[in-house]
């Protein structure tokens, strides 16, 4: 019970936003335990998943812990954690 009350303080969006930023934006591209989202911002953000949910489709809204370093993607109990850079892509 202790584990599933400590999921839901840190993933409820309004205790993110209450602790730090939270971003809002969608997913644009999925590949291989990748993800290059389209922030709210306007800015293009890649997810490398390192854990969780990998399940995610273009088009789908995600709230991103932090623009840069390790975080979280998540949409209601949908959770992942990502390492997240700005895109760059002359990578792809």
């Amino acid at each position: 019970m202790a584990v599933s009350a400590f999921a839901f303080v840190v993933f409820n969006i309004s205790n993110v936003k209450g602790q730090e930023e939270a971003f809002w934006g969608t997913v644009l591209r999925t590949s291989a335990a990748s993800y290059v989202l389209q922030m709210d911002d306007g800015k293009t953000l890649y997810a490398e998943w390192n854990s969780g949910y990998e399940d995610w489709s273009a088009g789908e809204r995600v709230l991103l812990s932090t623009e840069s370093g390790e975080g979280f993607m998540f949409f209601g109990n949908t959770r992942s954690q990502v390492d997240v850079s700005f895109y760059n892509p002359s990578e792809d």
